[in-house]
């Protein structure tokens, strides 16, 4: 089997892969946590845990962006591959 067809093989799967796990995990956990936000921001409610549900948000906001951009890196390799 070719190496270039490896490499763009790979590359592909790894796209997949981390499109696949930031899908899983703003389906899970941040959807959820954005409804409650935004909820309470449009009828002006304060939540009695505001502050950990933006703290739990904040904390996934890093994988969020890491998956996307390792999206991203590999479907350029893809391109150039």
């Amino acid at each position: 089997m070719d190496v270039d067809l490896l490499i763009h093989a790979a590359a592909l799967v790894t796209v997949l892969a981390a499109l696949l796990m930031w899908l899983l995990l703003y389906t899970r956990l941040s959807a959820p946590l954005n409804r409650q936000l935004t909820a309470a921001a449009e009828t002006g409610e304060v939540l009695p845990n505001g502050r950990a549900l933006q703290v739990k948000w904040d904390s996934l906001i890093d994988a969020r962006a890491a998956l996307q951009g390792i999206a991203v890196a590999a479907s350029c390799v893809v391109l150039l591959a």
